[in-house]
């Protein structure tokens, strides 16, 4: 009976652990971005207008956390590589709750701006 217990608990941890989105370091986000072949990985950059404006990463679209679902009218590919961030990690770690729940599977939270920034690989 303790076998089984177990057995289910670590089925159960690595299948929920699969099917939510990554926080990633910077060095993880921009290793897995460029190491993507299936489809064309997307980065969005979660924070307001204004903070996209003063600065974002190259290629990155804008679509503020409180209105993420607004990704499924131009990416309609739920297993899409997604490449999220904000300020400080809070608003993405809520983007990121808001796209498993519309069925997205290959999401990628690098959290921070200004980390990812700095660790963005010159090429």
């Amino acid at each position: 009976m303790q076998r089984l217990l177990i057995a289910t608990t670590l089925l159960l941890g690595s299948v929920a652990n699969t099917s939510f989105a990554d926080v990633v370091t910077p060095e993880e986000f921009w290793h897995a971005y460029h190491g993507t072949h299936s489809g064309k990985p997307m980065i969005i950059d979660v924070r307001s207008h204004q903070e996209f404006i003063a600065g974002h990463l190259p290629g990155a679209i804008n679509i503020p956390y409180d209105q993420i679902e607004l990704l499924t009218t131009f990416a309609p590919d739920k297993s899409q590589s997604l490449f999220i961030y904000c300020r400080t990690g809070r608003r993405s770690g809520i983007a990121e709750a808001a796209l498993h729940k519309l069925g997205y599977s290959n999401i990628f939270n690098g959290e921070s701006y200004q980390a990812l920034a700095e660790a963005m690989p010159s090429h």
